[in-house]
């Protein structure tokens, strides 16, 4: 494989002495070790060979795999998420958490000063946050086995898409052409501030990987539909009932005189 490739891959994380396994895209396998995510797409993962996303490891092993075969790369922990630091647990007061309107458990994710940490324990007055990765001292082994490569431009845009956003390509209608490449958002995303973040970073990875093309990003919305409102409606009616009786009232007296 050359960087640049994209391959598709079926693979599995283990990480520490124990090989807990902690991450695939095989949903049985993740249901049988507890692990599955709704949010996680379950299907074959395509990586671009040579991104600097990956481990420097598995780039090494993926330019020398083959379609069809296993492998396995072992990443040191310095390599990997790197070693635990003392300096990265942090104590903060209560009164933080309360700002911010969070109940602090042990165990729980939090963002504090624009730093992602997790609560390891709570106490009067304080809260002890770790904020070193949570496989930060660990080593991990990286199976995976090559199941196709990426060749059509449709599919890398498809790629790229899912690679950086929740939300299936599938949903995405794509037309690629000559001289561009149109991407139809669909309705759930359009108001997703997780697309914002992730269109941007699409972008960019198609300029790197399919360039000289112009890029168009579609969102339609539709004008808003005005509803009357069902109290005015209500008053609309009573308005209407007490004018034509009026009127009724009106036309008696005539008669009468």
């Amino acid at each position: 494989m050359n960087d640049g490739d994209f391959i598709k891959v079926n693979f599995q994380m283990y990480v520490g002495e124990d090989k807990k396994l902690v991450s695939t895209n095989d949903e049985k396998l993740a249901r049988e070790n507890n692990i599955y995510d709704e949010h996680m797409k379950y299907k074959d993962t395509v990586f671009v060979v040579g991104s600097q996303d990956l481990f420097k490891e598995i780039n090494e092993s993926f330019r020398k795999a083959e379609v069809g075969q296993e492998y396995e790369v072992f990443i040191k922990p310095e390599d990997a998420y790197g070693v635990r630091d003392p300096k990265n647990i942090k104590v903060h007061t209560v009164r933080e958490f309360q700002r911010q309107k969070i109940d602090p458990v042990p165990g729980q994710e939090v963002s504090i000063g624009g730093k992602r940490g997790r609560v390891i324990s709570v106490s009067p007055g304080r809260v002890v946050v770790d904020y070193n990765h949570q496989w930060a001292g660990k080593a991990v082994l990286y199976k995976y086995k090559v199941v196709g490569v990426v060749s059509t431009e449709e599919d890398k845009v498809r790629a790229l898409i899912d690679y950086n956003y929740h939300l299936d390509s599938s949903k995405f209608q794509v037309t690629v052409g000559d001289s561009a490449i149109e991407i139809v958002v669909p309705e759930e995303s359009k108001f997703d501030a997780l697309w914002i973040d992730a269109k941007f970073r699409t972008v960019n990875d198609i300029r790197k990987y399919i360039p000289n093309k112009e890029i168009r990003i579609v969102e339609s919305y539709r004008p808003e539909e005005k509803k009357e409102d069902a109290a005015t409606e209500g008053e609309s009616a009573t308005e209407k009932t007490a004018a034509s009786d009026a009127k009724e009232a009106e036309i008696e007296q005539e008669k009468t005189q």
